[in-house]
């Protein structure tokens, strides 16, 4: 697995996902081979998906875990000589279960694993943490053409 080090997170993570501010919600890529990635989001205001309380919406976990997929297979793409697309779509969700609400402050350790691959479809299981405690797990499916796959 290789080691994300980088001066400046946010211009890594821009040249291989195709997500911008105000949507890209990961801070980091901290790590990634071509069936998993770890990634950090920092929950801060301005966020598009705070509520006013300070807490993030719930649906912002499953956009949280599919970044972090894409910012691994973007990397991962990059690092075998292949050339990052920057796109994919995300095809569906399932079993997305929230245990616990991020607020603004905290970090989130963003886990993804592809557990399956099926043609240009990768069949993804992520976690959220924050300061140890889960706040999320869910699966999703991304398509991706032949090209970026």
């Amino acid at each position: 697995m290789w080691r994300a080090v980088n001066t400046d997170p946010q211009q890594s993570l821009t040249a291989i996902v195709p997500h911008r501010a105000p949507m890209l919600l990961l801070s980091g890529l901290e790590s990634f081979s071509s069936e998993e990635a770890r990634a950090t989001a920092a929950v801060r205001d301005g966020n598009p998906f705070l509520r006013p309380d300070g807490k993030l919406e719930r649906v912002a976990y499953a956009e949280i875990m599919a970044q972090c997929f894409a910012a691994g297979a973007g990397a991962s793409l990059l690092a075998a000589g292949g050339v990052c697309a920057g796109w994919g779509y995300l095809a569906a969700l399932r079993d997305v279960t929230v245990h616990a609400d991020a607020h603004v402050g905290q970090r989130l350790d963003v886990l993804v694993r592809v557990s399956a691959r099926l043609g240009e479809i990768a069949v993804v299981d992520g976690e959220v943490h924050a300061e140890g405690q889960l706040l999320a797990t869910g699966q999703f499916k991304i398509f991706m053409p032949e090209e970026t796959a």
